[in-house]
């Protein structure tokens, strides 16, 4: 708090008072940022209608938010590391009570696999995403070592695309190698 206090500028009482404390001002930050990021997102999460292009655009729209925010992203890996359980859960559930509907939708219109409940759909592709942004030098790797180059940001979607989309979606296009 005491460095907080000093790179803002104001003293650390000041702090205290408005936030009571380390948990208060990490919940505030928390907060602000899941509130940015929901603002970014809400387009693509809030869809009437979908097509064959609405869980890409939406998956772009994740991986362009990450990269353009980048102190966010940091945030959001120590929120998961440190962050306190409640202020994760209540993120959490306010995240997925947006997106899921998401992906249960384009699961009832034949866009994307049913064998897996529509959370779970999620999660493995903004995993896959996070993962794609904070382990590039592991990814690159195993990439290279298998026989492969490196994908691009559109390359990669696509192959988190052929992983949860239904497989007649799937064989509608031929494969890219990586």
């Amino acid at each position: 708090m005491r460095d907080i206090a000093q790179r803002a500028g104001v003293s650390q009482g000041l702090l205290h008072h408005h936030f009571q404390g380390k948990e208060g001002l990490w919940n505030a930050v928390g907060e602000q940022a899941s509130a940015e990021f929901l603002a970014y997102v809400s387009n693509v999460v809030a869809q009437d209608t979908l097509d064959a292009e609405s869980i890409p655009t939406a998956i772009r729209t994740y991986l362009r938010y990450w990269r353009e925010h980048p102190d966010a992203f940091r945030i959001n890996l120590w929120r998961l590391l440190d962050g306190p359980t409640d202020e994760r859960k209540s993120r959490s559930r306010n995240l997925s009570e947006r997106a899921v509907p998401l992906m249960k939708h384009a699961q009832q219109a034949g866009l994307l696999r049913t064998d897996m409940p529509a959370g779970l759909v999620l999660c493995v592709a903004g995993s896959l995403v996070q993962f794609w942004l904070h382990s590039r030098i592991e990814m690159q790797d195993a990439i290279e070592i298998g026989g492969g180059e490196m994908p691009d940001d559109e390359q990669f979607i696509r192959h988190i695309m052929r992983l949860i989309e239904t497989p007649a979606v799937s064989a509608a296009g031929p494969p890219q190698s990586l």
